[in-house]
């Protein structure tokens, strides 16, 4: 059995824009050929791709690994090109990584600065998200590499551990010891799991939500009041303090992928820069 490269062309092009109609449009044809096309896949593999519905739709699990194909082959075509086309040996195609607000700044972007320096041609999409969004960055293959505090327990993912990122409490130096908290938003459970993780009582007075970690770093500078932040990014910060320093929450960070049988060139590079910038920053020890 061959896959038909208009039909995977036509899926590929549903899958990205999870709408017909755009989809349709960047392939100049008519939205019942694209549909056509769609559901001949279907017949060919056996199984549905997409679930629809009035409002939208979403991938089923075997959409998801057919988008997984797609994409994997859509980058090793480039990074192929462009080794025929260039004298050098530079690295192609796409990295698309997700993480969290806590490292993508401070870890992920300098861990690659020398490959994206060294390599023009390749390319980076950084995502950033809730922890709790980020698994599914790696299930629609919307990213290929996702940073994440929790480690997977399906066969067909490998987890790379990086290191410990350590939380401490943080208020501005001579401000009053208020016991109002700043979070993300309401679904950030940070605060309550430091508390928990210590085995304190928490009773805050007031909870305050700035979106991001950053958010959160120039909240408590401006005295709107403590926040559970990592070491690694306020260790620097001469206007803060530590309110309790033996009091810590310790989150594990993985790096994850799907095992394939063989990997782009960029991979091991890629990998090997992570492992090295985030083992010399992060806390190795339990």
């Amino acid at each position: 059995m061959e896959l038909n490269s208009a039909q995977l062309e036509a899926f590929f092009a549903v899958a990205k824009n999870m709408n017909f109609t755009r989809a349709a449009e960047q392939l100049h044809v008519t939205q019942s050929a694209l549909s056509q096309r769609i559901a001949k896949l279907e017949d060919e593999l056996g199984t549905t791709l997409f679930i629809r519905d009035r409002t939208s739709i979403r991938l089923t699990e075997a959409g998801e690994l057919v988008l997984r194909y797609c994409q994997f082959n859509q980058s090793a075509e480039t990074e192929l090109l462009t080794k025929l086309k260039s004298s050098k040996e530079d690295l192609a195609g796409v990295l698309r990584v997700g993480g969290f607000s806590s490292i993508n700044r401070s870890l992920v972007i300098p861990a690659l600065k020398n490959v994206m320096i060294k390599n023009p041609r390749l390319s980076i999409q950084i995502l950033t998200k809730e922890i709790t969004e980020i698994p599914r960055l790696l299930t629609t293959s919307e990213a290929e590499y996702i940073f994440t505090t929790k480690k997977s327990l399906s066969t067909d993912i490998e987890n790379v551990f990086l290191g410990y990122e350590d939380s401490v409490q943080v208020k501005l130096k001579k401000a009053p010891n208020v016991e109002i908290y700043l979070d993300h938003d309401e679904n950030d459970t940070t605060t309550r799991d430091y508390f928990l993780q210590n085995k304190i009582s928490f009773k805050p007075l007031t909870i305050r939500y700035l979106d991001d970690i950053y958010g959160l770093i120039d909240g408590v500078k401006n005295g709107y009041g403590k926040a559970i932040l990592p070491l690694h990014l306020i260790q620097h910060e001469s206007s803060l303090e530590i309110v309790e320093p033996k009091w810590v929450l310790k989150a594990p960070v993985y790096l994850q992928f799907f095992n394939q049988p063989f990997h782009r060139n960029v991979h091991s590079i890629f990998v090997d820069e992570v492992k090295a910038y985030f083992r010399d920053k992060l806390r190795q020890e339990k």
